[in-house]
């Protein structure tokens, strides 16, 4: 395994799940690990851990479904380093029913794919990221993205008229289709990771009477988030992906991505709806 003294990581949803497991494994490396999450006490608690091999672990505490809170938490990271390293994100979550925020951004689109585009768009503009990050972005990355998952990003209304378990798709989608181009964008190395079914608390707004229902499949198929944040590591350390490149992968490997998330139209068609959206939440965050 190659330690990673001297090398900086920032995981966003780092307080739980994947992000936490993905921190610990970087901190146990040697790296110095930045963790964003909503939950002070959570965040507290990882502070507290013991660390490995000269690594460190720091939490900054944000509320991603707030694209202000976004852009002031990256604004914090640039007053203390000039270069992101590695960037994990693993911030989401799942609900069901159609909720709100206060910039009127509907929630799980906001938290799941639109934070991580804002944090990108001021990362880059603030210089913490380019050609020497190596970026994964976690979402539902297949070889293939099934027919029932395939939607447009061509307009605005209805992007916005996407809830619950439609607006959780249409995240997944995004954040793949927002990596695809990231290289060409960002100038990072971009990566994009569908870990399939893994045992986090992602699903605990879901109302218990679905929990019940989607419980035999996660039983089956259900990873931990060690097994992802093994799998993490090799990619962005172990057999690193090139870099300023973009590469797909889940738990069977690496892929290209798939015709429809490389078509240069519907990628526009997204950064379009982005900074749209962008725009809503600085004007009335």
């Amino acid at each position: 395994m190659k330690h990673l003294t001297g090398k900086y990581a920032v995981i966003t949803g780092g307080t739980d799940g994947i992000g936490a497991a993905t921190a610990r494994a970087m901190r146990d490396r040697g790296a110095e690990v930045v963790i964003i999450g909503r939950s002070p006490a959570k965040a507290a608690s990882m502070e507290k851990e013991p660390a490995l091999n000269g690594g460190s672990l720091r939490a900054l505490t944000a509320d991603f479904s707030s694209m202000t809170q976004v852009r002031s938490v990256v604004r914090q990271l640039a007053e203390n380093h000039r270069h992101i390293d590695f960037l994990v994100h693993a911030v989401g979550i799942l609900i069901t029913k159609a909720q709100y925020t206060d910039e009127g951004l509907e929630k799980d689109f906001a938290v799941s794919y639109l934070s991580r585009y804002v944090f990108l768009e001021e990362a880059a503009a603030l210089g913490l990221i380019g050609p020497a990050t190596r970026m994964v972005n976690i979402a539902a990355s297949a070889p293939e993205v099934p027919r029932y998952a395939r939607m447009e990003f061509d307009d605005l209304g209805a992007v916005r008229a996407r809830t619950g378990m439609k607006a959780h798709g249409q995240a997944q989608l995004a954040n793949d289709l927002l990596t695809a181009q990231a290289a060409d964008r960002y100038g990072i190395t971009a990566v994009g990771y569908g870990p399939g079914a893994v045992n986090t608390s992602i699903r605990r707004e879901v109302p218990k009477i679905l929990q019940a229902v989607m419980k035999p499949f996660y039983a089956r198929a259900t990873r931990q988030p060690q097994d992802v944040a093994a799998d993490l590591l090799a990619l962005l350390v172990d057999e690193p992906t090139p870099l300023s490149s973009t590469t797909f992968a889940n738990r069977n490997g690496r892929f290209a991505p798939s015709a429809y998330l490389a078509d240069p139209h519907r990628q526009a068609d997204l950064l379009s709806i982005s900074e749209a959206l962008a725009r809503q939440a600085a004007q009335r965050g």
